[in-house]
């Protein structure tokens, strides 16, 4: 994947929400697809005041070519004084050689790094629990681990897409912080189109029905924060770990299906207690609930778009 036109501009962004310093970590070498008057007009936008660094074109000829910057450049303008690339082999001569499928990360790796960005590498690796404990081990407390990878229609792209719950209940055992988490909407020309990004809500959970995404490129961005002593830890989908509370003591045989669980203040849940001794309106109320809110997804659908999440428009 590299970084794109609108990832570079989602780093900036969080540059100037939080300026960049120290050590930065990339799982490969990035491919960066902006040049340096783009990267100067996006640093301007968003109030960013960009590091001195000596100018320096891609390392690919048929990139540099077309004008777009090194890593080195970017990461040095974003006020890093140190770039490490890791990867599994050295073919784009990365600094660190390491198999990320490996549970074990090096001691000299260890609490290194004031960034661990991942741009397209943990969806390639099959343990996917080992490359992020290894995000955890190398981050340093207060450092921050950024993901930007495949959700949706990225068949064959590699081993996994990824859900953006992945992050939200991996990190918070670990001790992180999940600052922030989107989701792209990206076009066909993914490394220099406008992307479309959504909030995904980190403090309650509103879900996507099966389906709903439209046939466009969906990817997830993630920032997270470590804390003191982050920690790789055993997760579980927080969305089901509710569900089992709310059962764990109720007879499995008796479940109670979704309208016997409104809030007793909502408009619903006070109907449904009104009629509660009547079957014949209970049934009733049910089924009219369902329907308002059947045509209220419809309208959603048709006016504001097929996503529950709030847009926050185009990078």
């Amino acid at each position: 994947m590299g970084l794109s036109r609108a990832a570079v501009t989602l780093l900036v962004r969080e540059a100037a929400r939080r300026p960049f310093s120290g050590s930065v970590c990339t799982l490969g070498r990035q491919h960066v697809y902006v040049t340096a008057a783009e990267l100067q007009r996006e640093a301007g936008q968003h109030g960013l005041t960009l590091a001195a660094a000596a100018p320096e074109l891609h390392r690919e000829r048929d990139l540099a070519a077309r004008g777009f910057i090194s890593d080195d450049y970017l990461f040095a303008s974003l006020g890093f004084s140190q770039t490490v690339r890791l990867d599994y082999s050295g073919y784009e001569a990365p600094e660190v050689i390491l198999d990320l499928n490996g549970r074990e990360t090096p001691d000299h790796l260890q609490r290194q790094f004031d960034l661990v960005l991942d741009s397209g590498t943990l969806e390639h690796v099959f343990d996917v629990p080992a490359v992020l404990g290894h995000c955890v081990r190398m981050v340093k407390p207060g450092g921050r681990i950024i993901h930007l990878t495949p959700s949706s229609n990225c068949v064959d792209h590699g081993l996994y897409s990824v859900s953006p719950t992945l992050y939200a209940d991996f990190y918070p055992p670990c001790g992180c912080q999940v600052e922030q988490i989107l989701l792209c909407r990206l076009p066909l020309r993914l490394h220099r189109g406008w992307w479309r990004i959504y909030e995904y809500p980190l403090h309650e959970r509103v879900t996507i029905p099966l389906g709903q995404l439209d046939g466009s490129i969906w990817f997830t961005w993630a920032v997270v924060t470590a804390g003191r002593e982050p920690k790789p830890a055993n997760v579980q989908q927080s969305s089901y770990v509710r569900t089992w509370t709310e059962h764990e003591h109720n007879d499995p045989s008796a479940r109670l299906e979704w309208y016997d669980r409104e809030p007793a203040d909502s408009r619903a849940g006070k109907l449904l207690r009104r009629v509660a001794g009547n079957p014949a309106l209970l049934h009733l109320a049910r089924m009219g609930i369902a329907s308002r809110r059947w045509l209220l997804s419809r309208y959603h659908e048709w006016f504001r778009g097929r996503m529950p999440f709030r847009c926050l428009g185009r990078v």
